[in-house]
């Protein structure tokens, strides 16, 4: 498990065993804004350090993202994909569902209500 801490941002690593698949289960918990989006950007690659792009997204404690955060998400979703992984988010509050609609998202990437419905669902 590893730990990157951002201003009003922290964002957690754990490889969890689903379905016979090691997956990285990223948790946001804070705000994405623009005193941290940058710092987060230069930094969010070494998520992948452990070489595992299949990816549940965790954002149910998410409470703001702002455009630059946005990018970041887009950022890892095309990593994932370059590397032939697979994406899952889970855990949207409202204002998080309406961002993420606004996305437009490959249709490769799968949302679900909560992290454990993602897990659940893991295919």
């Amino acid at each position: 498990m590893a730990k990157f801490t951002f201003p009003s941002l922290v964002i957690e690593t754990e490889s969890i065993q689903v379905k016979g698949e090691s997956i990285q289960l990223i948790s946001f918990v804070g705000q994405i804004t623009n005193t941290n989006a940058y710092e987060i950007n230069r930094s969010i690659s070494s998520v992948f350090e452990d070489g595992i792009y299949q990816i549940i997204l965790d954002l149910s404690k998410l409470e703001y993202i702002n455009s630059i955060g946005v990018a970041t998400l887009i950022g890892i979703i095309k990593t994932v994909e370059t590397q032939n992984g697979k994406i899952r988010i889970g855990g949207l509050n409202h204002f998080l569902e309406n961002v993420i609609q606004l996305m437009d998202l490959p249709k490769k990437v799968h949302i679900h209500h909560s992290k454990q419905e993602a897990i659940l669902n893991w295919t």
